[in-house]
């Protein structure tokens, strides 16, 4: 893999970070009215909405923000070596 094509998946890899959790946040949101709708009063049912959406919203945050921060070291073992390292890589393959 090119070296500016990993580069390039982390820099989208981190500005995809608000959208994973915008989106994780209105599914929390849709489940928790689901669940919501169960109940009688209408504040706890609010209250529950708004609560689901923020565990799985956060949820999916942290989750994301730790792939994240190990994406560079996965994709370090698919880089090409730089030219300056290119004759000690093929002298280490041999």
């Amino acid at each position: 893999m090119p070296r500016w094509l990993a580069h390039l998946l982390v820099v989208v890899g981190w500005l995809l970070t608000p959208a994973v959790a915008w989106g994780a946040s209105y599914f929390g949101l849709w489940l928790g009215a689901l669940v919501a709708v169960r109940l009688s009063h209408p504040l706890v049912m609010l209250a529950t909405a708004v609560g689901v959406a923020a565990l799985s919203g956060f949820g999916a945050l942290w989750a994301w923000v730790r792939v994240m921060r190990r994406v560079p070291h996965l994709l370090s073992h698919h880089m090409a070596p730089r030219a300056s390292e290119e004759r000690a890589a093929i002298a280490a393959a041999d």
